[in-house]
């Protein structure tokens, strides 16, 4: 894991907020009399854990505070927003591992100055040092609301209970213009009680991951037990969909993943749809590909669209990142003739595994 998501102003997160954000462990609230008069004592163990978080490699995805106490209870507004964003963007200026999270399960609706006011405070407080992005709430993006905002970095997606939609919703924002980077900021955490769709197992875990991942952005892992930080809350730190997304992480990065773009046209045939769609991507320059098989499944795929004279074909398990050879094939390409020979193989998910990754490498 890189980045934890935190908030400053915390009241128990939705459904359970109080009316006043709580204390920290030492009983220091973060505002005095009002967001803009922040509470010394409880910023300097903010300072704290920051320089916690930097020596361990780790960024902080902070919201100023939860959208509740700006939509429901409305103890913001436009002049205050602004001071306490200018406030904190001074404040941690030069902190390098921080990326500001505006909202915080909310959409702005009917708040939009002062959610605006609060991006604007930041900027003007760090002078450009740190990434802004905005959390909403269920099944919505800050796209739909901010997209050609110029404080709004990159997009981030909430898709709660709606597991499936995963792969649409990021794809729609990967395609917007101007580009900007997309995150899944909260999709259905592992062994949540609440979803419609649960229960969330691991294999949910790994198919959102996958989805946001084919569709061209980013995944954050969530497990119920720890943003509630209920009692035990410290055993869940490996679980198995968490070892999960250290798994998805190094089979992810095992490419030049910076190069890839989603081609479901990898496909013959088998892509699925929803809860079991088949995801595919390929890089920009047709050397590699990467296809994501959510379940016990056939799929008829284009060898030639990697355009090497060979394919060589592997499968990795992506609950512990075995990998087991499933052989070399021509793909049509430079064959010496003018049209390329159209070449696909069927291929089967290994017997016993719930999903799998396929990739190809192209060799010459």
């Amino acid at each position: 894991f890189t980045v934890i998501q935190c908030v400053l102003a915390w009241g128990g997160g939705t459904g359970f907020e109080s009316q006043a954000p709580g204390p920290n462990y030492a009983g220091h609230k973060p505002w005095l009399d009002g967001p803009d008069k922040p509470n010394e004592a409880y910023f300097r163990h903010v300072d704290h854990l920051l320089q916690f978080a930097q020596e361990r490699g780790l960024i902080l995805a902070m919201l100023p505070t939860w959208g509740y106490y700006v939509n429901d209870v409305k103890v913001f507004n436009v002049r205050n927003a602004r001071a306490y964003g200018r406030w904190l963007g001074a404040r941690y200026k030069d902190q390098p591992n921080i990326v500001w999270v505006n909202g915080g399960d909310r959409i702005p609706t009917g708040c939009e100055e002062v959610y605006r006011a609060l991006a604007h405070g930041l900027r003007e407080g760090d002078g450009g040092a740190h990434l802004i992005t905005y959390h909403p709430c269920g099944w919505r993006s800050s796209a739909q609301f901010w997209h050609n905002e110029d404080w709004l970095d990159f997009n981030m997606i909430e898709t709660w209970t709606e597991w499936p939609k995963v792969y649409p919703a990021v794809l729609s924002d990967s395609l917007l213009l101007p580009t900007k980077p997309v995150v899944l900021g909260e999709g259905a955490y592992e062994n949540g009680p609440e979803y419609p769709l649960g229960p969330i197992t691991p294999l949910i875990v790994r198919r959102q991951a996958w989805w946001a991942f084919m569709a061209g952005g980013y995944f954050t892992y969530g497990q119920d037990q720890m943003w509630r930080m209920g009692p035990g809350w410290t055993s869940t730190f490996d679980t198995p969909g968490a070892q999960h997304m250290a798994q998805f992480r190094a089979i992810a990065s095992s490419r030049p993943w910076w190069k890839r773009v989603p081609d479901q046209g990898l496909f013959a045939s088998g892509v699925s749809c929803e809860r079991t769609l088949n995801a595919a991507v390929r890089s920009v320059d047709s050397d590699w590909a990467m296809i994501y098989l959510s379940s016990q499944c056939h799929v008829l795929i284009h060898l030639d669209k990697i355009l090497t004279r060979h394919v060589q074909v592997t499968w990795v398990d992506p609950r512990n990142g075995e990998q087991r050879d499933a052989g070399t094939y021509a793909t049509g390409n430079l064959t010496g003739t003018i049209f390329p020979q159209p070449k696909s193989q069927w291929f089967s998910v290994p017997g016993h595994w719930e999903d799998a990754v396929l990739i190809l490498d192209g060799v010459n």
